[in-house]
């Protein structure tokens, strides 16, 4: 069981610290109610950075039963003062007082035991480093590593959100979060699926790129605006995957240019079939059954599937460069266009 502080400023384990004494207090409430089993329950609390105290190094270092109520007797001692007068006991803070209660008014043999299984870890001051220090642990490709560290994190930020919506308490068990953590592994990291981590653009951003020559294609062969800024959206989000995974690592600059060479394949072969299949029809409607058909190529890059905005995407890379195109006569349409 592990409670995350944040310790951007103030030490949120020091003696008399609101954090350390609500947890301690919703842990030995939990072990009373039967919540959990303190002598086979892990009590962790860990902060982002280096921090101590004395109180909680006392907790943190007590192995036995007979240590924890040494290291309990100390706390109560610096917070109430001497038994049997607790002199002190009226000058607690009241942010801590009622936690500091629960804490000492509960039986003193079930808190031991809590104190026993107690342990305080400090990361190195940076978390998103310290979680992608242990992924790195882990049998998986390097590359991936902080893409599981984001895709974790959020799945954590939901579940704590959903769990306190329902009046539950924000504890995920440490099977539930393995099995997320697994599925997510076998998702981006068995070399079958290539990762995008392209945001789509927005309407504003897709208009800047109405003049391109790939847009002025699907001009020629009357398509819709909706498929004008799908176009922009597939080609923008692929040119950045390529620069993406070529800088990563996971994939080789030449795969990218044998894909290319695949796809005018594709594209020269489907082009034949339109021409015969649509022989008769008007111009830009043999263009419209061309890219139609085009857009449904499937290939892979690496032997591994790429999302499925990407071979679009290449397409219209191709067809920006007029290496490729829609209407049976978009050179003599657009080569003016793109020399000029």
């Amino acid at each position: 069981m592990v409670q995350s502080k944040s310790a951007l400023t103030a030490n949120p384990v020091a003696d008399r610290a609101r954090s350390l004494w609500k947890t301690l207090s919703n842990w030995v409430t939990l072990a009373a109610e039967g919540g959990c089993n303190p002598d086979s329950t892990l009590f962790e609390i860990y902060v982002s950075r280096p921090v101590t105290g004395t109180l909680v190094q006392a907790f943190a270092e007590a192995a036995t039963l007979d240590a924890a109520r040494a290291a309990i007797l100390l706390a109560r001692t610096a917070l109430w003062g001497e038994a049997p007068g607790f002199t002190q006991r009226r000058d607690v803070a009241s942010e801590i007082a009622s936690y500091v209660e629960k804490v000492f008014g509960a039986d003193q043999d079930l808190v031991a035991r809590v104190i026993k299984k107690f342990r305080l870890t400090c990361g190195s001051g940076s978390p998103q480093a310290d979680i992608e220090a242990v992924i790195r642990t882990h049998p998986v490709s390097t590359s991936k590593v902080r893409d599981i560290a984001d895709h974790m994190c959020g799945f954590v930020k939901r579940r704590v959100d959903e769990l306190l919506e329902t009046g539950k308490p924000a504890i995920i068990g440490r099977d539930e979060f393995k099995v997320a953590y697994d599925a997510y592994v076998r998702k981006i990291d068995r070399d079958t699926v290539l990762l995008s981590r392209a945001k789509a653009p927005s309407v504003d951003e897709s208009q800047g790129y109405l003049p391109k020559i790939f847009v002025q294609q699907l001009e020629l062969i009357g398509m819709t605006f909706e498929d004008k800024l799908e176009a922009v959206s597939d080609y923008l989000m692929a040119a950045a995957d390529r620069t993406d995974w070529a800088m990563r690592g996971e994939v080789d600059v030449t795969s990218l240019d044998d894909l290319d060479s695949i796809l005018r394949r594709n594209w020269k072969n489907k082009r034949l079939t339109c021409k015969v299949a649509h022989v008769g029809k008007a111009l830009d409607q043999q263009g419209q059954a061309l890219y139609a058909d085009c857009m449904q190529v499937s290939a892979s890059v690496q032997a591994m599937d790429p999302p499925e905005h990407f071979i679009p995407g290449c397409l219209h890379r191709l067809a920006d460069d007029l290496v490729i195109g829609w209407h049976p006569d978009y050179e003599q349409h657009l080569k003016v266009k793109k020399v000029a």
